[in-house]
């Protein structure tokens, strides 16, 4: 589990993803449109069946199991379907299943559907599903989501069993992420090594050539069992440097151009024929405080801390309207999230008194660790700032990201500024890895180090309440806790921006940047 978050820690502070991706389908974002033209017709005469694509890195493997990065998902996602996936409204229904059921508080039954083909001619079987699951939960990238299965067993060529070591009700929304796709046991068996290149799947496309470094290409699946893609090929090319991906975009050399870069926003937006579309990600940027070391184990110095710092004045010096100001330690566009506006209460003069009661009237000395990127480093430079009005004296600590988490892991930090984000709209990964005392260990998730009895009984009680109605109430008790007890405080949730003209007139954004190129019209 540590090395998955910090795969996700790494692609959020490197603004191409985390955490990682969540459903196969994701949410439609209104985009803005420059210009009375809308974008379409053939760019520079290239052919309306290709969809040219440039994206901010490439794929590092197209094997589900073995990586959670963003850019090898937004490829294999559309080459593999998981067995069920999340809709627009948050509900998760069947994909490869047909149909399922929750049999009791331990046992799901998953109905396949019929006739559907891998692409070397093989029918998906039950048998496909528990190798897979099998699989996954032996790879150090997806085990996480298979962590309380007990069994998962074929109980005929299209049902498949799956038994639980204890209640789980964020176990189905494991189940859509894109990185527990169904693969084929012969293609596997095959492959041996080759896996990450001879990918095999019952999606849209499927992968044509893949030249490293230069292009890679996928052509639509023929006897794909959905709805046929509207483009017969989608060439993916690396384009590291975030202006000429806008380049590329102005120019038609692409019709659409992944992570355009904030300085872009405004050139994209009024091009004539271009579309600049946005999506809140599903992370957030935060100052973590360690609960266990001194001052900090004291609450009244955490909501001090709080207190004093202007966090929408920091956000819109940092982000502009780049960002959305973050009111909880999940994004808005997560399950059960709850807007605690009160927790960007700026209150100097309370901050002061909550110091003066907690003994520390003169203030004290205080360090941040946080990674070099620029716009972390300026999050804690206006930290520093803000708190000298209140005595608090900042000394910023920057090393290299791995480096930073190793410490952070280790317990050693004081306080830390970083991204976390979740790969389904789930708040279990979030809230009970970063929160619940029994990762408060060294190597856990809980950097904060926060241990709290009401907190771990709240964490506890949302993992085995399954009403939606009863859920949602026991988490937005826990943010409620959370916005009091002040382990984190939130920033800002980040946003996604994808430009599109040329062949392209809409297409389906997703809050973890896994997009689905089969959905592009």
């Amino acid at each position: 589990m540590k090395r998955y978050l910090a795969l996700i820690l790494t692609l959020v502070m490197a603004l191409s993803l985390l955490t990682a991706c969540g459903s196969s389908s994701g949410t439609a974002t209104a985009g803005t449109t420059a210009g009375a033209a809308s974008a379409s017709g053939s760019a520079k005469g290239k052919s309306k069946e290709v969809l040219r694509v440039a994206a901010n890195a490439e794929a590092s493997t197209l094997d589900p199991s073995q990586t959670t990065d963003a850019s090898s998902q937004q490829i294999f996602n559309n080459i593999f379907e998981t067995l069920v996936y999340e809709d627009e409204a948050q509900n998760i229904v069947g994909k490869l299943a047909e149909s399922y059921e929750q049999v009791d508080d331990i046992t799901y039954v998953f109905h396949l559907r019929k006739g559907i083909m891998f692409t070397n001619g093989e029918e998906l079987k039950a048998s496909d599903v528990v190798f897979t699951y099998t699989r996954d939960a032996e790879s150090p990238k997806t085990a996480s989501y298979f962590r309380d299965v007990a069994s998962v067993t074929a109980t005929s060529d299209y049902d498949v069993e799956i038994v639980l070591s204890k209640p789980s009700a964020p176990f189905l929304a494991g189940l859509t992420f894109p990185s527990t796709a169904i693969v084929n046991e012969k293609a596997i068996n095959e492959a041996g090594e080759n896996t990450g290149t001879q990918p095999v799947g019952t999606g849209p496309y499927k992968l044509q050539s893949w030249d490293k470094g230069v292009k890679l290409v996928l052509e639509r699946n023929e006897e794909y069992w959905g709805e046929k893609p509207a483009f017969r090929t989608v060439q993916v090319v690396a384009v590291p440097e975030g202006t000429n991906r806008t380049i590329e975009l102005e120019s038609g050399n692409v019709d659409i151009a992944l992570e355009i870069p904030v300085t872009d926003l405004s050139r994209v937006r009024d091009t004539e024929g271009l579309q600049l579309l946005e999506q809140p990600a599903r992370a957030t940027t935060l100052l973590g405080m360690n609960c266990s070391k001194a001052p900090l184990d004291d609450v009244r110095v955490r909501q001090a801390i709080s207190h004093a710092l202007d966090v929408p004045t920091l956000v819109q010096a940092i982000k502009g309207d780049t960002a959305e100001i973050a009111y909880s330690e999940i994004s808005s566009n997560m399950k059960y999230y709850k807007e605690i506006t009160a927790s960007h209460d700026y209150d100097v003069e309370k901050a002061k008194a909550l110091l003066k009661e907690a003994g520390y009237e003169d203030g004290f000395e205080i360090s941040v660790l946080c990674d070099e990127k620029k716009e972390n480093l300026d999050v804690a430079t206006i930290v520093q700032q803000q708190l000298q009005a209140v005595g608090i004296k900042v000394k910023i600590d920057t090393m290299e990201f791995a480096t930073m988490c190793a410490e952070a892991y280790a317990g050693n930090s004081q306080m830390f500024i970083v991204g976390w984000g979740s790969g389904t709209m789930d708040p279990d990964t979030v809230l009970f890895n970063c929160f619940h005392s029994s990762n408060a260990v060294d190597g856990g998730n809980n950097w904060a180090r926060f241990v709290n009895a009401k907190a771990d009984e709240l964490l506890e009680q949302s993992r085995v309440v399954f009403d939606d109605a009863e859920r949602a109430a026991v988490y937005g008790d826990i943010q409620d806790l959370l916005a009091e007890e002040c382990p984190w405080i939130n920033l800002w949730v980040r946003k996604y921006f994808v430009g599109i003209g040329g062949n392209v007139d809409s297409m389906v954004m997703d809050p973890n940047s896994c997009y689905s190129y089969y959905k592009v019209k």
